[in-house]
């Protein structure tokens, strides 16, 4: 799924690597890891497998069914602080989610000197 996600991620952002979109990206980044928590939590189905999941992750306990035995709905639950706890930004990293910010920033060419090694000097 992070590898379909990947590359239509990076596709879109070389797409608008020219535009001035530098103060949108992290709130889709937190936006788009918010929907794969969602995701991920939808493939437990139920109460006790999430749990155990939370658990898993480091979640003590007491916090894991506060979290996954709450009546809110999936997004809601995606947002939660236990769900959050056990699926932090650098669970998504470790798992090769490329951020917005951070592929954007590296195309950038101007500001950061990168690629201007073969410009001729000003006279």
């Amino acid at each position: 799924m992070i590898g379909e996600v990947n590359a239509f991620v990076a596709g879109w952002v070389t797409y608008f690597r020219m535009a001035r979109c530098k103060d949108q990206l992290p709130r889709l980044d937190q936006w788009l890891r918010a929907r794969l928590r969602c995701f991920r939590i939808k493939q437990c189905k139920r109460i006790k497998p999430l749990v155990d999941f939370l658990k898993r992750q480091g979640v003590p306990t007491r916090r894991a069914w506060r979290g996954g035995g709450s009546s809110k709905g999936w997004w809601r639950k995606a947002n939660c602080p236990p769900v959050k706890a056990a699926m932090p930004n650098t669970w998504f990293a470790d798992r090769g989610l490329i951020s917005l910010a951070e592929r954007y920033a590296a195309l950038q060419t101007s500001g950061n000197r990168h690629g201007t090694e073969h410009v001729c000097p000003v006279v």
